[in-house]
């Protein structure tokens, strides 16, 4: 036996006993019920569709983006329980201020959950890639991320707030990363490991969610078009909402033993067959 570990038995033998209660059973019904989302992102595509399924668990939920007109639109669809709020997370310097803003605008005076949607993505190949469109897509996917994750930890760090952090990853962060977007969530999720370890002893819980090609602008899609995808082996593509519940489970309390993980819900998009 090492001397660490002889001193961590001794340490042990002596602690008196400290008894934690048993986690009692969650409302599935309404898993988020009093509690506030932040979602970047959240005027299109996924963010709108977590926004969407927040608020049916019971959220009051609080989407940011940079298009006024945008956000409005998004808030007459979405019914009461939800706020708007202008975020461009390029300007690092705003955001501990922007997630002051948020907090006031929530009906319990706080939040309770982040969510960073806000991506970018362009096709193209590795030789035609400029370097605005590489720093464009890196500022907004990780920089981006990094920095709101940092203005809100700090906030419920000295709220003492047993908060929630979802990162928006991708499957293709699980192919060999040659283009901006792959290797921004490649970023993602060595960056929610990290944040995790760090956060864990505030009882903040920071995942990532990974889904594959999913039926959003991002990708052309528009309400009513097929969903028919052969490049993935399901045969189609994902549908906004199914990411949107997982993500449900994963910032509520019945996901608190999911800690510092990639979660993919890619149809075995990147899993099963890495070139797809």
């Amino acid at each position: 036996m090492s001397l660490k570990s002889s001193i961590k038995n001794f340490i042990r033998f002596f602690k008196q006993e400290v008894k934690v209660p048993i986690p009692q059973p969650v409302n599935c019904q309404k898993v988020l019920e009093t509690k506030t989302a932040l979602i970047t992102g959240g005027s299109g595509g996924l963010g709108l569709a977590f926004a969407k399924a927040f608020i049916e668990a019971g959220c009051f939920v609080i989407i940011a983006g940079t298009n006024q007109k945008k956000l409005k639109k998004c808030q007459s669809t979405l019914g009461e329980n939800v706020s708007i709020i202008i975020i461009d997370i390029n300007d690092v310097n705003s955001l501990e201020k922007k997630v002051q803003e948020a907090i006031n605008l929530s009906p319990n005076g706080k939040i309770d959950i982040l969510v960073n949607s806000a991506g970018l993505n362009k096709a193209q190949s590795f030789f035609d890639v400029q370097e605005e469109d590489y720093d464009r897509i890196m500022n907004v996917n990780a920089k981006g991320t990094f920095f709101m994750c940092q203005a809100i930890a700090k906030y419920m760090i000295n709220n003492k707030i047993k908060g929630h952090i979802l990162n928006v990853s991708s499957s293709s962060a699980l192919r060999p990363a040659w283009t901006p977007y792959e290797i921004s969530k490649w970023s993602i999720n060595g960056f929610t490991k990290g944040l995790a370890d760090i956060l864990l002893p505030y009882n903040i819980i920071v995942n990532a969610i990974a889904p594959g090609a999913t039926a959003t602008p991002m990708l052309n899609k528009k309400e009513g078009d097929s969903i028919e995808n052969m490049n993935n082996l399901i045969g189609r593509f994902e549908m906004p909402s199914e990411i949107a519940n997982l993500a449900v489970f994963m910032v509520s309390d019945m996901g608190n033993l999911i800690v510092g993980d990639t979660v993919y819900i890619s149809g075995g998009s990147g899993i099963i067959s890495m070139h797809r």
